[in-house]
């Protein structure tokens, strides 16, 4: 039969395949066997929409072998870089309060301390080496005094991981190495520049796509959370054309930044968005 294809498998029944199917095993084939990088960017707790992204690759069979992260997509990474699987790091996120009134300051440059991250990190990568993972990982953070960007790859992973995610008034800065950080968002949301030249493919997953359908008046934390990616999703978008593919579910940011009441609808939603979108485009 025209545009159809009959497979025969000793001891089975033989099977019919259309060209389409054909082309998508092809293309799914040809991705695995390439080096593929997968770049994270930062979200808050939208962070968690990395997961059910993640979840989506693992299930064509993509598997990154370099990875590059800013704040919350950097921890993500570095979850997801010593092992544990997307469901596991989902169970982490959903038994670890961040944004605790114990953690509540309202003093030095943060409304919340830092403590909940440094015993999260503690206990999940207790040799603290950036070079130790299982995956290669890059940690973008903001040098405030040199107004750049540095891309952390080894050393104090702890330290890289606070950098990173230090979010303006949120959190306090952060220093060490004689350096004083803030969040790497700031300069670079999407950091394909350390490994774009490790991978034959590269994956950019952006968590932060404004919801375009916004309705009455926004509270102080909304428009502080649209203002700040406003600003940034220029940079972004400027960076979609050296990726061979980008993930970027839309209305993203109707799911909050701190609040983790979401995250399973979250989860599922990019989880969702992901399989869809690989099947579209042939992979």
């Amino acid at each position: 039969m025209h545009g159809y294809f009959h497979l025969c498998i000793r001891g089975c029944p033989s099977m019919r395949f259309t060209e389409s199917m054909i082309q998508l095993c092809m293309s799914i084939s040809e991705i695995a066997n390439k080096k593929v990088g997968l770049v994270l960017s930062g979200g808050g707790m939208r962070g968690i929409g990395h997961l059910g992204v993640i979840k989506a690759l693992e299930e064509h069979n993509i598997k990154p072998c370099v990875l590059s992260g800013t704040s919350a997509g950097a921890i993500i990474g570095a979850f997801y870089a010593a092992g544990h699987s997307p469901d596991e790091i989902m169970s982490i996120a959903q038994e670890t309060r961040f944004f605790s009134p114990v953690n509540l300051r309202l003093r030095k440059g943060g409304w919340f301390g830092t403590s909940a991250f440094k015993m999260l990190y503690q206990r999940y990568f207790p040799d603290n080496k950036l070079e130790n993972l299982k995956i290669p990982l890059y940690v973008a953070a903001t040098d405030i005094s040199e107004a750049n960007t540095e891309y952390f790859n080894e050393g104090d992973l702890c330290n890289a991981l606070l950098a990173s995610a230090c979010l303006p008034l949120v959190f306090p800065a952060v220093s060490f190495n004689g350096k004083t950080y803030l969040d790497g968002g700031i300069t670079d949301n999407l950091p394909i520049e350390p490994i774009k030249t490790q991978c034959d493919f590269l994956i950019g997953v952006h968590v932060n796509a404004l919801d375009k359908h916004v309705a009455g008046t926004l509270s102080r934390r909304q428009m502080l959370d649209r203002s700040y990616h406003l600003l940034l999703n220029n940079t972004v978008y400027m960076k979609v054309p050296f990726c061979d593919l980008f993930i970027d579910p839309p209305d993203m940011t109707r799911f909050s930044m701190f609040d983790k009441k979401q995250i399973t609808e979250m989860f599922d939603y990019t989880y969702d968005y992901t399989l869809q979108l690989l099947q579209e485009k042939g992979y």
